[in-house]
């Protein structure tokens, strides 16, 4: 794993704190650790329970140990053969807390490109020797996905680039097997880049070096630690090429590198809540497998092996990194762009639907959860949120007699979304619909047409593809006209509709809400209700807090004034909440944030 190191010429440490980090913290034992974990039920059968073991901190870590003859040199020979030791520090998790010990390991496999270097307590016990033959053939030669004569060495150095050589002036890359006492796969630290003693508390074998687990429950050459190897393979080069990127950026380019050697991991765990933040790395199962679906689709669709490439080697980081590449590579699409087909593909799995882009071919994806399903109508004033780059989805059902389905939606306009309906036959065909969205009020409604079959349903698909945290959203469906035969989303809002906008918003104070409707149809003045988050009723508006309401030729204009009280009269508490309004059969409704 790697994340902002200091550059190479840097003297000082800084913060290690946001260097190389999966998880905010360390828990004080294995056992807590590991329950953590399993309260989250996103890893598939026989999998560890983290991918990488969690950095080195400062304010938990117990005493060095050492173990074994430290009368060994601390440092290899000019050039070192199979069957030469010395003492390495590693970083172990048992007995805890964890610690730094100096252990005796010996080189048990030498390739061109690699040493196989194993602990040796571990020898004949958990790794041997045909083990680590086997590992340097998948090192060298040979894999197990599209390029079955090429090994994970060529496939890494060429698709990401060369690895660095900073300090041993040696070519071949250690692959460090030890019991690491937790049970996770392997890691990088860049620490390792720099000379000993450079980061005070923390130590440097000086060398190019990934770290494997023996004592994890996989086999040590079989496919999915072959593949770890892989992974984390790419941390090592990508710390070369750009040493600030972003987490998830990386990770996603390392489950890549395990797509590429032909063993993906399995997709478990976020499509049982694709409302991840697809910027956000804490290191569950579900965090490696949506930056994966996205590395992939990224790959498949916009560039290949070449825009891979440039993404490693680009300096600008996160999405700022990708729109670099995109723009490079001549495509119009923005990173926001493809988020949105990207939700879509999720859902459908589909390449066969217009150019591909709602599908990938190179892995089957399972079903994704719903956040809801609805089978009564129609449905009014659904309040929901999302992450920033995540996304939900909704299914209706039970639709018989619909000739369509209109979909509303009206989103926090502080963010931008990426709306969709997609048609689901009982025939196996399906239409995508994209809403149009009005860009400064972040609503619109959609009309889903062509329903026939009693078992057709609609997905209606919510991506915030915008940063900025937690986004606020309703939306509404109802049995469209009878006679809507044209697939092409309608744009806006529909005439016969309270318009209304709120202004501060979000606000700290009070909140004016300015509403306009159709005259001729309602010529008295909307009732107009404040509901929290939940739905609930917390104030009704008065006329008592109504400006005139204005003619403006064909439509009406009013102007109400929320002072921020709940009907008891108290400040109501910070959060999201929901203006509706009503007259007659018209309806309208927009989002409100109140702040402290």
């Amino acid at each position: 794993m790697i994340h902002g190191r200091l550059p190479r010429a840097a003297a000082a440490p800084r913060d290690l704190a946001c260097l190389g980090v999966l998880f905010a913290l360390l828990l004080a034992t294995v056992p807590a650790f590991a329950s953590a974990d399993r309260a989250t039920p996103d890893r598939p059968p026989g999998a560890s329970s983290i991918r990488e073991i969690p950095k080195p901190d400062p304010a938990t870590m117990g005493p060095e140990r050492p173990i074994g003859d430290l009368s060994l040199p601390t440092t290899p020979p000019d050039d070192p053969q199979v069957g030469d030791s010395w003492v390495w520090w590693l970083w172990v998790h048992w007995p805890m807390p964890p610690h730094w010990e100096q252990r005796v390991l010996t080189v048990r496999g030498k390739s061109d490109h690699a040493y196989v270097v194993v602990d040796d307590a571990e020898w004949n016990v958990d790794i041997d020797q045909a083990d680590v033959d086997l590992i340097l053939e998948r090192w060298e030669n040979s894999s197990i996905g599209d390029e079955p004569d090429k090994g994970i060495y060529e496939i890494n150095s060429t698709y990401f680039g060369e690895p660095p050589d900073e300090l041993d002036d040696d070519p071949r890359i250690y692959l460090v097997w030890f019991d690491f006492g937790i049970s996770s796969d392997g890691f990088f630290f860049y620490y390792d880049q720099y000379p000993e003693g450079t980061y005070p508390g923390y130590h440097s074998n000086e060398c190019e070096t990934l770290y494997l687990n023996t004592d994890n429950g996989q086999e040590p050459s079989g496919d999915y630690m072959i593949s770890v190897i892989a992974h984390e393979f790419e941390h090592l080069i990508h710390w070369k090429y750009d040493e600030n990127e972003l987490l998830w950026v990386d990770e996603g380019m390392a489950e890549l590198a395990m797509y590429f050697y032909g063993r993906p991991d399995q997709i478990t765990g976020f499509n049982g809540n694709p409302d991840n933040p697809l910027d956000t790395f804490e290191g569950y199962w579900s965090d490696y497998i949506k930056t994966y679906l996205w590395s992939l689709y990224f790959f498949e669709r916009y560039g290949g092996h070449d825009a891979v490439y440039d993404l490693v080697h680009e300096t600008d980081d996160s999405f700022v990194g990708y729109d670099d590449v995109l723009a490079a590579h001549g495509y119009g699409a923005t990173s926001a762009d493809v988020f949105a087909d990207w939700a879509v593909a999720n859902f459908l799995d589909d390449p066969s639907i217009d150019d591909g882009r709602f599908g990938y071919l190179g892995d089957e994806l399972p079903p994704f959860n719903v956040m809801g399903t609805f089978d009564e109508y129609p449905v009014i004033d659904e309040v929901r949120t999302v992450n920033s780059w995540a996304t939900d989805y909704y299914r209706f059902r039970e639709m018989t007699g619909f000739s369509a389905l209109e979909l509303s939606f009206d989103g926090a306009d502080a963010h931008t979304f990426a709306i969709w309906g997609l048609a689901l036959h009982g025939d196996g065909t399906t239409d995508v619909h994209r809403m149009t969205l009005d860009a400064g009020t972040q609503s619109g409604t959609l009309a889903v047409p062509g329903l026939q079959d009693p078992t057709d349903e609609v997905i209606l698909v919510v991506a915030n593809n915008s940063p900025g945290g937690i986004a606020a959203y309703s939306f509404g469906a109802a049995p469209g006209a009878a006679d809507v035969r044209d697939p092409a989303p309608l744009a806006g809002s529909p005439a016969r509709r309270i318009q209304m906008r709120a202004t501060p918003n979000p606000s700290q104070e009070e909140t004016r809400l300015v509403l306009q409707w159709p005259a001729a149809d309602a010529p008295d003045a909307p009732r107009v209700e404040i509901l929290d988050a939940q739905g609930r009723l917390v104030r009704a508006l008065s006329a008592a807090s109504a400006d005139q309401a204005d003619p403006l030729g064909d439509k009406r204009q009013l102007t109400l004034r929320w002072d921020g009280h709940l009907a008891d009269g108290r400040p109501a508490p910070q959060g999201v909440y929901y203006a509706r309004a009503r007259l007659g059969d018209l309806r309208g409704r927009t989002l409100l944030l109140r702040l402290r």
